[in-house]
Order: C-alpha cells, then sequence, then structure tokens
C-alpha cells in the first residue's frame, strides 16, 4: 500500500480523515504499518529479502500473504488483496 501521490509527492486529496474528524481505516492501517516499518529499521531489523512485484496481483502469485510487505521498485507496500 502506498499513499496516493502525484508526480512523486503526496496528494492532498488522500482522505485521512472522515467528515466527522476520524482518521479513516486506510489512513490508520498505513500507520500502523510505517510504525511496524521504522520499528524494524531503528532495531537494525529492516527487511532486506521483499519480493519485487509489480502490484498487489504480482505479489500475491509470488506468495507474499495479505498483510505482509513487499517492494516495487525502491516503493515498500502493503499487500492488501
Amino acid at each position: 500500500m502506498t499513499l496516493p501521490a502525484k508526480d512523486k509527492r503526496f496528494d492532498p486529496g488522500f482522505p485521512i480523515a472522515d467528515k466527522d474528524g476520524r482518521p479513516t481505516a486506510l489512513f490508520r492501517d498505513y500507520l500502523v504499518l510505517l510504525d511496524r516499518l521504522v520499528t524494524l529499521m531503528v532495531a537494525g531489523n529492516a527487511p532486506s529479502n521483499l519480493v519485487n512485484a509489480a502490484n498487489d496481483a504480482a505479489a500475491a502469485a509470488a506468495g507474499v500473504p495479505v498483510g505482509n510487505l513487499y517492494r516495487n521498485g525502491s516503493l515498500i507496500q502493503v499487500r492488501v488483496v
């Protein structure tokens, strides 16, 4: 999972909060996974053997379980379906 971007910059149209001001489920999930990755990096355990896949379907075909990390070039993503 990556945040929507335009020209490699954060897209301010990304729904961070719902109409009541609560974080969206997608944003909460993103922050949980980002926290997991940063915690691993700080501990010196950042994943270095991530599967390189073009998209979620390719990651699934490569055996990446739902909720696990994979990479698309230099971008780290999370398999969601």
